[in-house]
């Protein structure tokens, strides 16, 4: 495994290795066009590879910032870990949560 770097792009940082992203206080990012111009110039920089798919990965971001603004689970939502492996039946939250 790689250690773990550090990537500043607009208002948030992004902490990544070769299997996961941590974005920090992704919740400042309101707009998906903010959120897709963060995703491609964070992955054209780093050249990191995923399973997923920048659509899921947005998905995942707006079901944090939906819950973070309902003021759920707020420790767990403030930032955004996009994880590789992530379970099926987060995935099909992210799907809902993420419309």
């Amino acid at each position: 495994m790689n250690e773990a770097q550090i990537m500043k792009l607009g208002n948030v940082t992004i902490i990544y290795d070769n299997k996961d992203i941590k974005i920090i206080n992704s919740y400042k990012i309101k707009t998906e066009r903010e959120m897709i111009a963060i995703l491609k110039t964070f992955k054209n920089r780093t050249g990191f590879q995923s399973k997923r798919t920048l659509k899921s990965w947005i998905k995942e971001w707006k079901a944090h910032n939906r819950l973070y603004k309902l003021g759920l689970f707020k420790s767990h939502t403030i930032d955004c870990d996009l994880e590789e492996n992530e379970k099926w039946w987060r995935l099909l939250a992210y799907q809902i949560l993420g419309i």
